[in-house]
């Protein structure tokens, strides 16, 4: 009979763990969707009516078609910008070629590129040359889930400094990321969906069979870990 209870809580366990992928995939194309919306869509579109409007300029004030079509270009090459770092996102191309530690840091470059917050990143150089595909899944997995939640301290903490640090264990990798902003409260947060980013975030945990502890009161503190044996 024992046994029979441990076999139905493994397959309810699988269960979970294939509805989870399936919930983090669909948000992933749900954020997808309304970035190139809100960002690059609009922008393309505002573009649009620039070029219809400098047509309109180019025999009666060739100088001001000019100036205009040279706002356009600017406006191209940020769409142009925009785009690749979407790409980017999906699969950073450096993961590969330099690991995890330079990928991070180049993220953090990359969210970070206005100077706005102070970046404090301690990150192991871990290395992945000698990674099977599904360690080097787990690794990419934990990749997104710094990735996520540097990105939710960028848009909801109200604060300046975001810390962040990765080590490597003998046993797991230990994530700890934390901000000096406003904190929230994690149940109010819960019901409006402001912070559906953590959502995610604990969801890649659990497939990971990893723990994670948050503390919300004073600025946000995010602590992570996750076994490198875990199976996805």
């Amino acid at each position: 009979m024992e046994k029979s209870n441990d076999v139905a809580e493994n397959s309810s366990e699988f269960h979970m763990k294939q509805f989870s992928v399936l919930d983090v995939q669909e948000k992933e194309r749900q954020r997808i969707a309304r970035d190139l919306h809100d960002t690059s869509l609009q922008n393309l579109t505002h573009l649009v009516h620039k070029v219809e409007l400098s047509s309109l300029y180019i025999d009666r004030d060739p100088v001001k078609a000019k100036l205009e079509l040279a706002t356009i270009e600017v406006g191209l090459r940020k769409v142009i910008d925009d785009i690749r770092n979407r790409i980017y996102d999906l699969r950073p191309m450096s993961f590969d070629d330099l690991g995890l530690r330079k990928t991070l840091l180049n993220l953090f470059s990359l969210i970070n590129h206005n100077g706005q917050f102070e970046m404090i990143a301690d990150i192991d150089d871990i290395d992945n040359s000698f990674l099977d595909e599904e360690k080097e899944i787990s690794l990419i997995m934990i990749y997104r889930i710094i990735q996520e939640c540097v990105y939710n301290a960028v848009e909801h903490s109200e604060g300046n400094r975001i810390e962040v640090s990765l080590k490597e264990k003998e046993d797991n990798f230990q994530i700890k990321v934390r901000d000096n902003g406003i904190g929230f409260d994690q149940k109010e947060a819960g019901k409006k969906d402001r912070h559906f980013g953590l959502t995610v975030v604990k969801e890649r945990v659990f497939l990971l069979n990893g723990k994670i502890e948050m503390d919300t009161q004073k600025g946000t503190s995010i602590l992570i870990e996750i076994p490198k044996n875990s199976d996805i």
